[in-house]
């Protein structure tokens, strides 16, 4: 009996010996890989995953914005990315923002730790440009990411101007009651990119727009305005009250859905929506041109074609005496000494954000 309890206690050392022997050859490391099903239909994937998502555009705080007033009190806690050409971010900027070009903020995230931050600010001149590549950047997953309202033109009277001088009443007799219908329900935009993934596709998406130039002023809305369709994207009540001849009514942060309005957009015109300050309208804007629209946000919204009606009935109308602060800005390439910038401890060597020499488009046309 002892022989045959020592046999069985050998029989079964050989075994799990040669179990573990099996086992270390079979899971010899190799390179794993991973066939991702091919997305045939991108427009229509990115949609639905929009819709499925969270609906970024249709959400509650819906164009994520942030005052002055709470940048100024949060700065410490806050990443402040400063959009803005660098001449004139010499000209004044706040103490510890980082002067990053448009086209490379995308690449500028992925290189730093954004979770040391509250939230990313971006900023601009006049609030308008910020909010275009804030709805950029939720559109890809950046939370945190908001636009300043008003820009740099609300923290500083140095550049005030840049708002006040483009509120006006031009085209106040471009104003009408009359109702107008949305276009039929048709197809999306159709676009292709190399990405195979959802968040290869919406990178792709996201860095071909963002740095695209997505206003267009009153004067050439007007002078070309049949080849607009025109989104006044506000309450249907201040839409009944006066808006500009041709244009439709979208109910912000429900219309522009897969499942509501979306599809009633044509994709053979330039699509132009206003709202109150140019914020919300640089938003849609922006979520539609990732979708594949050709759309535009109206500069400085109704301010900048009835800002005496906008005064009167309350829409948001641009009062300098309330918009403008007068915060401390610091001049030149490098913030004080008192306050060393981020961008000292968090750039990537590796990455080149310094601005380069670029043509500088018509003025009249610039919505920074």
């Amino acid at each position: 009996m002892k022989h045959i309890k020592l046999f069985k206690g050998i029989l079964l050392v050989f075994i799990a010996f040669a179990f573990s022997s099996c086992t270390e050859t079979v899971l010899d490391s190799k390179q794993a890989t991973i066939n991702l099903p091919q997305i045939t239909d991108q427009s229509d994937a990115i949609v639905n995953f929009f819709n499925n998502s969270g609906d970024y555009i249709n959400g509650e705080n819906s164009p994520y914005l942030i005052s002055v007033d709470e940048v100024k009190e949060n700065i410490d806690k806050y990443l402040l990315i400063d959009t803005r050409y660098h001449e004139d971010y010499v000209l004044g900027h706040i103490d510890g923002a980082i002067n990053v070009d448009r086209e490379m903020i995308i690449d500028f995230l992925k290189s730093i730790n954004i979770y040391q931050y509250e939230k990313i600010i971006i900023i601009d001149n006049t609030g308008q440009g910020s909010a275009y590549v804030t709805s950029v950047l939720r559109a890809i997953g950046y939370g945190s990411a908001y636009g300043m309202k008003f820009g740099m033109s609300s923290w500083s009277k140095v550049f005030a101007d840049r708002w006040q001088k483009n509120v006006g009443d031009k085209y106040a007799n471009y104003i009408t009651k009359e109702e107008f219908a949305k276009a039929p329900k048709g197809k999306i935009p159709v676009f292709k990119t190399k990405g195979q993934s959802i968040s290869e596709i919406l990178e792709l998406r996201a860095k071909e727009v963002i740095n695209y130039n997505f206003s267009v002023t009153v004067d050439n809305l007007i002078k070309n305005i049949d080849d607009y369709y025109i989104i006044t994207y506000w309450s249907k009540a201040n839409y009944d009250i006066a808006h500009l001849k041709e244009a439709v009514w979208y109910q912000p942060k429900k219309s522009l859905n897969i499942n509501v309005d979306l599809s009633t957009i044509p994709t053979d015109k330039k699509v132009v929506i206003y709202c109150n300050t140019g914020h919300r309208g640089s938003s849609v804007a922006a979520y539609l041109r990732i979708l594949g629209y050709d759309a535009y946000n109206l500069r400085f919204g109704v301010n900048s074609f009835i800002h005496k009606e906008a005064l009167v009935n309350g829409w948001h109308a641009y009062i300098a005496n309330e918009k403008v602060n007068d915060f401390d800005i610091v001049i030149g390439e490098n913030p004080s000494k008192e306050k060393k910038a981020k961008a000292n401890t968090i750039i990537n060597p590796d990455l080149n954000f310094k601005h380069r020499e670029v043509i500088q488009p018509d003025p009249s046309e610039v919505c920074d």
